[in-house]
This record gives C-alpha cells, structure tokens and sequence, in this order.
C-alpha cells in the first residue's frame, strides 16, 4: 500500500487502476533504456519518459520484496545494463521498497547493502524506510535505529524524530537522549508544534521537561527552554481564551516557565477575548513582565480594532490600561481626518 512518507528517494502516488503485469528483468531493462533514449540533449520528451516510468513503477509495486531484491542483483550482474541504466532501475527499486515494504527495504539493505552502488541512495533508502515504518510500526523502526546507527547519517535525524513526533512527542524526546542524538533548537520546536489536540500538546510538554533535565549546561538548557517555551505558547495562543487557560493552568508553569510561556503568547485581537487576556496577564505575571505584554497587546488592538479597544477602555477605571488605550487609538487615527483625531482628544483628555 502507497504510503505518503517523506524521503530523499523519488516519490510517487499510486494512481487508482488496475495493477499492471508484472514486467520481466528484460523487460523492465528495455524500458529505462528507451527512457534514456528519449531524454536527449535536445529536449526531452517528459510526457513519454512519464508514461514509462509509471509503467515501471506500477510492474514494481505488483512485485514482492523477494522479486525487487532479485531484480537489483541482476543488474549487477547481467552485461547488457550500463551504469546508467543500473542506477535508473535502482533508483525505482528503492523508491517502491522504501514506501511500500519499509521493513524488508531495511532488512534487504543490511544484508546486501552491494546492490545499492550509490551511497546517497542507500541513505535515502534507510531514511525512507525509517519514516514509513514509524508510521506504522514505531517499536520496529526504534529497534532498527537501536541496533544500526552507522547506517543514517546525521542530516537524517531531525526527519525521523519529527516523524515520531507526529504520533507521539513524548517519546520523540525520549528518543532524542536514548540514541544520543544531538539536533537544533528548531527541531525541538518542530516536536513541539507536532501535537495538534491540547492533551497531546501536553505531553510534548511533558517530553520537553525530561528532555531539558538531561542537559548539562545551565546556560544551553535556559536558552533552549525560553525558545522551546515561547514557541509553544504561540499555539496555545491560538486557542479561545478558556480552552487555553484551562490547558495552562493544569500544566502547573514553574515562575519560570509562566514566564517564559508569556514571552511568546500571541492572542488574536479579534475574537472578542482580548480584555480578557488582559486580564489574565495582570493576575498571573509579575507587574513588570506584565506591562510590557499588556502594552505590546493593547497596541496591536488598538490597530486592528479601535472601535472594540475604546468601548473596552471605557468600562475600565482610570489608570495605565485606559489611558494607554485611548492613546494608541488617538495616534493611530487617519491623518485625513485631524478634525475627528481633536475631537477625540479633546473627549478623553489625551495630553
């Protein structure tokens, strides 16, 4: 069955039609030659060598893994397939093992890793394999990585680990220190953003704390914390404003992390929550943390809806909240409108 994985081998979908034949070894050699007789230097014709190549590939995927294996040892064997047509066949093969039979695919490469002459196809093979396997069957992939680190390169780490993370960001970490794997912050951030439902979002959480205790370096683990923090506050933020902190109140934020979560908190402004949010800053940050979010908050609404931000500073007392707001929306007004601009200045005794 087609997988659609990730990969550095070609992919392809498998158009809904009836299976084709299965093509024998000579065959399936006559076929790539005449792709390569139709990709001449004087313009290729892409819509044959399409046609043919998802004849290939078709006959392929109606072959067992047995069959592709037996095909690619005959072409390092049979004399009548030059280096480019071997690397053609090859490059199909492991495309079709890679998202069709990932397991095999694995096992064909640790046993015969000759028939793959060229090494980036080999990596893209077990990279493929990897990812597709994971899908859907995780603890096969893991105990494949366990067993044959030497066999995918580094660049490949942060792929696998974002696809575990899709189906469970918890033991994306997890894996991150079993296997020692070093990748960026960006990555951490990708695992994080995997999650889709809030109770999943909370165990990515979960899975970054245990991650950040295995890290030494105070000053690396604060860094890697405040970014990873931040990010993930921006997806909550998206959430309404009971949903999102009902979910930060039942993850029990350290002052820190509070602190860190509100760094990178970005709420709409036009769900009609943001007095709300508001709110909830004042009561849950320190004074002076909270100023500089609420201000960044209030400007932002009071560009994008003034009319809600003044009804919203009209019911709230005298103060630094009020007097900001009706600030921001006196020096954001229309400059063709300076006589609406006094008015209103003069009304709410803007200085």
């Amino acid at each position: 069955m087609r997988r659609n994985c990730p990969a550095r081998a070609t992919k392809r979908e498998r158009p809904s039609r009836p299976a084709a034949a299965k093509l024998s070894t000579a065959e399936m050699i006559g076929l790539t030659k005449e792709m390569e007789l139709l990709n001449t230097a004087g313009g290729a014709d892409y819509h044959a060598i399409n046609a043919i190549q998802l004849r290939i590939f078709d006959s392929l995927s109606a072959l067992d893994p047995a069959g592709i294996k037996a095909l690619l040892a005959e072409t390092v064997t049979n004399p009548d397939v030059d280096e480019r047509t071997r690397m053609r066949i090859e490059d199909c093969c492991t495309t079709v093992l890679a998202n069709d039979h990932p397991q095999a695919a694995l096992e064909i490469f640790t046993s015969s890793q000759e028939l793959f002459t060229e090494g980036d196809r080999g990596r893209s093979l077990v990279l493929t394999a990897l990812v597709c396997l994971a899908k859907d069957n995780l603890p096969a992939a893991l105990d494949w990585m366990r067993k044959n680190p030497q066999h995918f390169a580094g660049d490949a780490k942060g792929e696998i680990i974002s696809a575990v993370a899709k189906q469970d960001a918890l033991l994306a970490f997890r894996l991150i220190t079993e296997l020692d794997f070093k990748i960026s912050d960006y990555a951490v951030g990708q695992i994080l953003n995997s999650p889709k439902s809030l109770e999943e979002k909370s165990a990515a959480l979960a899975g970054l704390r245990e991650y950040l205790a295995t890290i030494r370096d105070e000053k690396v683990r604060d860094q890697l914390a405040a970014s990873s923090i931040s990010g993930l506050a921006g997806a909550i933020g998206k959430e309404s404003f009971e949903s999102a902190t009902r979910w930060i109140a039942g993850e029990n934020l350290t002052p820190q992390e509070l602190g860190q979560f509100a760094k990178g908190l970005y709420v709409s402004t036009s769900n009609g929550e943001t007095g709300r949010w508001i709110e909830w800053l004042h009561q849950s940050l320190a004074a002076k943390q909270a100023d500089r979010q609420i201000e960044d908050l209030i400007h932002r609404w009071a560009s994008t809806d003034y009319q809600a931000a003044a009804q919203w500073a009209m019911t709230q007392p005298p103060g630094k909240d009020r007097s900001q707001t009706l600030k921001f929306i006196h020096d954001g007004w229309p400059k063709q409108d300076p006589a609406g601009k006094e008015a209103f200045k003069l009304e709410h005794g803007i200085e």
